[in-house]
């Protein structure tokens, strides 16, 4: 039976310096930047480019089962920039191939911001539908706890060393959290521009997240690495066996086999 070319497609949110580039190249295990591939219509081909937009694909060369795509400029608070992000949302999670598909869509939120509210703004609005998952990231969480006690120093409290943990954590959930409504799914990341960091529990959240059984096990087979993830999910959401079974063979051998109905499944992406 032919191996399915297995894709996992993601949008990252957010604007310039959030940390996006790091979190891609932890989640790929790499240092080295994407290469950025413009979709050619109508024969679906790509090209090569320098500069790209939202619709243009950004790959690791080390880990080609992830499709990402890049907001940019969201910190501009435009219309017109705000309506080519939900545009592409709203067409992205309804194509007809599931490999078209959005399957997931991290939105980061710099923790390094004093004014942290135009980055917060529009994480409700983004996806109205919430037909695709939506994480919301917070970046650079470590240089967040180091304001925190430079400002409790600051301001002279006596034992700031040990009362920081518990000031930060109110901060961030009344002034960040908290203003994101609701109950969103949610990671706190730190250090993620040190080569050696991963980004586990951003893919733990992704993958919880996700409705369809199919679509997350897609997500652990280009996650090969991560044993872990694939040992949670299946504890957590009671995959069936056949689709674990499934994950670890193509993490433990780089191959599919067994489970010829779930490969039947995952086929879908190369059906028209």
């Amino acid at each position: 039976m032919k191996k399915p070319d297995i894709k996992f497609r993601v949008l990252i949110i957010g604007r310039a310096n959030a940390g996006k580039t790091s979190i891609l190249q932890r989640v790929c295990d790499t240092t080295e930047s994407p290469e950025i591939y413009r979709q050619v219509r109508p024969w679906g081909g790509r090209e090569r480019r320098g500069e790209h937009n939202i619709t243009d694909e950004l790959i690791f060369t080390n880990h080609d089962g992830y499709l990402f795509h890049d907001s940019r400029r969201i910190e501009s608070g435009s219309k017109d920039e705000l309506k080519v992000i939900k545009d592409f949302i709203r067409e992205k999670s309804t194509e007809k191939r599931l490999r078209d598909r959005l399957h997931a869509i991290w939105y980061c939120i710099p923790m390094d911001n004093q004014r942290p509210s135009l980055d917060l703004k529009y994480f409700s609005s983004i996806c109205l539908d919430r037909n695709v998952p939506l994480i919301a990231v917070f970046t650079k969480y470590d240089q967040f706890k180091d304001d925190i006690e430079i400002r409790l120093e600051d301001d002279g409290v006596a034992n700031w060393k040990t009362e920081a943990p518990t000031e930060a954590e109110r901060v961030f959930q009344e002034e960040y959290l908290g203003k994101l409504g609701g109950m969103p799914q949610f990671v706190r990341l730190e250090s993620m521009h040190e080569a050696g960091k991963h980004c586990t529990e951003l893919l733990e959240k992704t993958a919880n997240a996700l409705s369809d059984d199919v679509v997350a096990v897609m997500l652990l087979a280009v996650q090969r690495g991560n044993l872990e993830l694939s040992v949670k999910r299946a504890v957590k959401r009671k995959i069936k066996i056949e689709s674990l079974t499934l994950a670890v063979n193509i993490m433990l051998l780089g191959r599919l086999e067994s489970t010829p109905s779930l490969i039947q499944d995952i086929q879908v992406f190369q059906k028209d």
